[in-house]
């Protein structure tokens, strides 16, 4: 008798233990993004994500770290269908040094995830330096710009393309911060902002090199329009397509900017990513 009841206890406690076990291994991956992969000193950083399998009661935690230094700490909950949200104020004392930064995921001691992001201290909608554009046979303009990454090596007018042509040398991934003066390059159609075109190629100018680009506007006033795109290691050139260069070489509508730039966009590849605001 005795002997029955001690095993009918120790199969009901192997049972236990291993639908714990099971019960784990079925939460081994969680999923971790933020909202963009460059913020600057006063952004807000969202940090989203998923877990396979919900504990009751239990909320994640995230850790924003730079390098081995803790620099903020948030728990939240996490919904009943597994996803997460947490936002960080990139401000204050802790957010001094610029580099790479990274966000780590805790949810039980096994189940564990990491990403990164760039930080810098600079406001984004001003320029460090300015680069002159010449105006074929009309002198020059001034394009502000702020580049990480690497450098500006040329930009050139293109007025068939309403385009203006900026040769980089990037030796790592970063990003180039673009003071457009309306008065002499912009994108609009019938008084009202349109979206700028930005195709980047590592080659070379041929237009099957490009591939189509998203960008931030991250700062517009009845002067300016100042623009971020995100750059990889080894970008060579950017074109950047407005509705305009210079109001006496003429005007197009949207329409026609389409047209133009069709064929090269529907050959390349895209890299635009999803942001999440």
């Amino acid at each position: 008798m005795h002997n029955c009841v001690f095993f009918c206890l120790l199969l009901l406690t192997i049972t236990i233990s291993m639908g714990l076990v099971f019960h784990t291994a079925e939460a081994e991956s969680i999923s971790l993004s933020t909202n963009n992969d460059t913020f600057y000193l006063g952004d807000y950083i969202v940090a989203f994500g998923s877990v396979d399998t919900v504990f009751e009661d239990m909320p994640i935690t995230l850790q924003v770290y730079y390098g081995s230094a803790l620099i903020d700490v948030d728990q939240v909950p996490v919904a009943s269908d597994g996803t997460f949200a947490a936002r960080f104020n990139a401000d204050g004392q802790q957010w001094k040094e610029e580099g790479t930064y990274s966000i780590r995921a805790f949810y039980t001691a096994n189940i564990i995830a990491e990403t990164t992001f760039e930080f810098y201290n600079e406001v984004a909608d001003k320029s460090s330096a300015i680069f002159p554009v010449d105006i074929p046979n009309s002198g020059t303009f001034d394009v502000g710009y702020t580049i990480r990454g690497g450098e500006i090596k040329d930009i050139e007018m293109d007025l068939d393309r309403y385009a203006l042509l900026i040769q980089t040398s990037m030796d790592s991934s970063g990003n180039i911060i673009l003071k457009l003066p309306r008065e002499s390059f912009d994108a609009q159609n019938d008084g009202n902002d349109e979206t700028f075109i930005i195709l980047i190629s590592k080659e070379n100018t041929s237009s099957e090199n490009f591939i189509q680009a998203e960008y931030e506007e991250v700062g517009t006033s009845s002067e300016y329009r100042t623009i971020r795109i995100q750059l990889e290691e080894d970008d060579k050139w950017i074109e950047v397509i407005g509705t305009y260069i210079i109001p006496e070489f003429g005007s197009v509508v949207t329409i026609i900017l389409i047209a133009a730039v069709a064929s090269t966009i529907i050959i390349s590849k895209s890299r635009l990513s999803i942001r999440y605001n």
